[in-house]
């Protein structure tokens, strides 16, 4: 698990708040449409996921999406939350619908775990995360 990014996130970032393991590259075809949109025409982007933990009420938080264009020194993100809406009726199985926050774009250019760091920060000031 990663428990503190490098560099100058460090202190701007308490550990004791979230966590994530490893971020995990992914293709763009993987990533969700509302993130390759908000960064459609940016040349060498490369995207990313990993799943957060809220450490202080051990529960998971939903997965990250970062989107990380170095040369402009750009990140954009989202957040995918998975939620029961129900039962399959034949299986009765959960009925899961998944939804994402607005893609949020803001300058960072210190890599994934930095831009990670700093969007579950403004995830925690918009009040989505606890």
């Amino acid at each position: 698990m990663r428990q503190q990014p490098s560099g100058e996130a460090a202190e701007e970032w308490d550990p004791s708040e979230v966590i994530w393991p490893p971020e995990k590259e992914i293709d763009v075809s993987e990533a969700h449409a509302s993130l390759v949109k908000a960064v459609a025409g940016s040349r060498g982007v490369r995207y990313f996921t990993a799943f957060i933990i809220d450490v202080t009420n051990d529960g998971y938080l939903g997965d990250v999406q970062m989107a990380i264009d170095d040369v402009a020194g750009e990140a954009c993100g989202i957040l995918l939350r998975s939620y029961v809406t129900g039962s399959d009726a034949a299986t009765g199985q959960p009925i899961l619908a998944e939804e994402a926050t607005r893609p949020f774009k803001f300058p960072c250019g210190g890599g994934v775990a930095k831009a990670i760091a700093v969007f579950c920060d403004k995830l925690k000031m918009a009040g989505v995360f606890p």
